[in-house]
């Protein structure tokens, strides 16, 4: 038996040695210096390769943890980093010029606060993130849309918002506003109220006991695709026919802004709840309307060929009272562009650009009460004039006969 104690102390340095040592004996091999041959080499790379993994570890820094990431590259990882957030600077009402207010907004800041310290529990956010919008911010933003007619992206820029947060704050206002409408769109059920009206309209040109005047307009939009045609009026372009009558002050009494553009006039009256009412005598007086409605005891149109000077002076001093209701849509537009914008056309479904018209009536009749004017646009689209497609009633002629002959025949 060969004797291995010279290499036995070498056993807890080298792992393979046992296996080495197996094979030397099963081969029966009788030279130590082979067993030399073999194992000193070995021992001498494992030095060398422990030195080297301590010099690693010295020098060794270890990568950030995103780099750790075997299956993320260096551009994904760029990108999903996290960056320190930038937020513009937002609109401040304080550290605006009262004239640039009302060119901008078509409103004072004595109206824009009065409405927004009727709205601000609903754009309030509730939100616990820091850097919130702020619940003026996001009317003022809404108003500049309202009056400019631009695209959201440029309203929300000069706001200092987002597009996307823009989007949600409009709505937000846009319901935040509607609740107002009972409080300022509202036809007078007081008697008072309703003779006063009466005064104010025979103060123009001496026609008795007129409640309001009602004419239509149309406002474009970008129809639904399967109801296109529904949508297309007389000058054939897509639209919705909105209703308004108002008083002698060109405020708003009532609004319809649901028909399609195709919708007659008339039509649109018929399907009105003030229709409803003066049918049912509620009220003691009537309508002025234009030659695109039929005669009725509570509407009263002018004579299409007139043929006495009472009835002459009939027409001249209803084209004159009537003539209220076109100038308060000509300032309704004017005031809000979105409504008339010759550029473009409301991108939005018919029932959202149903509750913005009347969202616009509302904020008409604030500027009204505070006594805010505004320039006329040069560029409106012209008035469409709808024909009567409905037949004069008796009742409504005989009425027309009595006004000539008590008022205009002397």
């Amino acid at each position: 038996m060969k004797d291995f104690s010279w290499i036995h102390s070498l056993q807890s340095r080298c792992s393979v040695f046992t296996t080495v040592k197996n094979l030397i004996t099963y081969i029966n091999i009788s030279t130590p210096w082979f067993i030399m041959f073999l194992t000193v080499p070995y021992l001498i790379l494992r030095r060398l390769r422990a030195r080297h993994e301590i010099d690693e570890e010295v020098r060794y820094e270890p990568p950030p943890r995103q780099y750790r990431e075997s299956n993320i590259n260096r551009r994904q990882f760029l990108r999903r980093r996290r960056r320190r957030r930038i937020f513009p600077v937002r609109i401040d009402l304080s550290e605006i010029d009262e004239q640039d207010i009302k060119e901008r907004y078509r409103l004072n800041s004595d109206a824009i606060m009065s409405l927004y310290e009727l709205i601000k529990k609903d754009l309030i956010s509730t939100t616990k993130r820091s850097n919130a919008v702020p619940g003026i911010v996001k009317l003022l933003c809404a108003l500049h849309y309202f009056t400019s007619g631009s695209l959201q992206s440029t309203v929300a820029e000069a706001g200092g918002i987002t597009q996307s947060t823009f989007s949600r704050a409009l709505s937000e206002v846009i319901s935040a506003i509607l609740k107002l409408a009972d409080q300022f769109i509202k036809f007078p059920s007081d008697s008072a109220g309703l003779q006063r009206i009466k005064q104010d309209f025979q103060s123009i040109d001496g026609f008795p006991d007129v409640l309001g005047a009602v004419g239509c307009t149309h406002i474009a939009i970008s129809p639904p695709s399967e109801m296109e045609q529904m949508y297309r009026n007389k000058k054939h372009y897509h639209s919705i026919n909105v209703q308004i009558i108002c008083d002698s002050d060109m405020r708003i009494l009532d609004v319809v802004s649901q028909c399609p553009g195709s919708t007659h006039d008339s039509s649109v009256l018929k399907q009105s709840g003030i229709h409803e009412r003066f049918d049912k005598g509620e009220f003691n007086g009537w309508l002025l309307g234009d030659a695109g409605y039929g005669v009725k005891p509570w509407l009263l149109t002018p004579f299409e060929n007139p043929a006495t000077e009472a009835e002459v002076r009939f027409n001249l001093s209803h084209n004159t009272t009537y003539s209220v209701v076109e100038r308060t849509i000509d300032v309704l537009k004017s005031r809000f562009r979105c409504l008339d914008n010759p550029n473009g056309v409301l991108l939005y479904n018919p029932e959202k650009v149903s509750k913005i018209i009347l969202v616009c009536c509302i904020i008409h009749n604030i500027a009204v009460i505070k006594n805010i004017e505004v320039d006329l646009a040069v560029d409106l689209r012209p008035p469409i004039k709808d024909e009567s497609t409905e037949d004069d009633t008796m009742d409504g002629t005989v009425q027309r006969d009595a006004v000539v002959a008590d008022y205009f025949s002397g």
